[in-house]
């Protein structure tokens, strides 16, 4: 909608804000300002320090090297605190210089509050505001707020479990996923990612049967087999545990993180579509980039 708004007009930029740098929202801006390219400016912001805290040294090396190339401004060390719609001209007085309303689109205003010393509070202004700085549980609480829960759960509204998955005194209950709380043995606990749900998923489904039919349950111990974040169309980081150090990023990681995608598919069929999908997308958008090569040619000939 902003870009067909402003297609054709000596408009502002599109300003993009992003709250939030774990894997979505590093992922997000490093896809949106490939899309804006010199039209528009990403604003990341982050409550840390740096970006994907979690993530592998690797991975995040190569996501603030991209983020830094790029038509990104950074905001590290800050949380939002207040999120408003712009004032309109006859709201306010004639100085405030962000109070422009494009059609029925008025911008809005993030203020943000320093989370670490030595920064100073600032204000941003924005065309849209994207968020994703986590998720809630939304596991019920049975039990009225004055009274201990039913299902036990940590600070996050993680379900406590035990090592083979079952709630905490609830034996007959399994939990799994975004919504356990689950301690690998050094004590940390086990991120909220698609590659530990896929793996806990094998150990609840066999320990379900296990407790049905009184044999005995397995303790779940988590696998990292590595972990991929896209950096763009063309452009990703893929870090292998097995490989101490190794982290392919580039067009390098963007293969090699399509080929270990295709591969994970359930089945040869899916594996086939998949593939012929990707395929064809590559031959679409390289046709597309000579087309514009050769138009960007001939126009600087004439």
């Amino acid at each position: 909608m902003l870009e067909r708004k402003r297609f054709g007009k000596s408009s502002p930029t599109i300003e993009v804000a992003i709250v939030g740098l774990g894997y979505s929202g590093v992922e997000l801006a490093a896809t949106i300002s490939e899309r804006l390219k010199n039209t528009g400016t990403v604003k990341a912001i982050n409550v840390q320090t740096t970006v994907c805290p979690t993530a592998p040294q690797g991975n995040r090396d190569a996501a603030l090297k991209v983020l830094e190339s790029r038509n990104i401004q950074l905001f590290l060390g800050y949380f939002v605190s207040c999120i408003k719609e712009a004032p309109t001209s006859d709201e306010s007085s004639s100085t405030v210089t962000y109070s422009e309303v494009d059609g029925d689109h008025r911008k809005l205003i993030l203020d943000l509050q320093p989370a670490e010393r030595g920064l100073k509070g600032q204000t941003l202004d924005a065309d849209l505001v994207l968020w994703t700085v986590g998720s809630t549980s939304q596991i019920p609480r049975l039990q009225p707020p004055d009274a201990p829960y039913v299902i036990p759960l940590n600070g996050r509204g993680q379900v406590e479990t035990e090592e083979t998955l079952q709630v905490k005194g609830h034996p007959r209950t399994f939990a799994i996923g975004d919504s356990a709380a689950l301690r690998d043995p050094s004590g940390k606990l086990l991120p909220a990612t698609a590659q530990v749900a896929f793996q806990q998923a094998d150990f609840a489904g066999w320990n379900l049967w296990a407790a049905i039919n009184d044999r005995p349950l397995l303790p779940f111990r988590f696998q990292n087999l590595g972990e991929m974040m896209t950096l763009g169309r063309n452009d990703a980081a893929v870090t292998a545990s097995f490989i101490e150090g190794l982290t392919l990023e580039g067009p390098l990681g963007h293969a090699a993180r399509k080929l270990v995608y295709c591969l994970r598919m359930p089945t040869d069929e899916h594996r086939v579509k998949v593939g012929i999908s990707w395929f064809t997308k590559a031959a679409i958008d390289s046709l597309a980039s000579v087309q514009n090569a050769v138009s960007n040619t001939l126009t600087g000939s004439s």
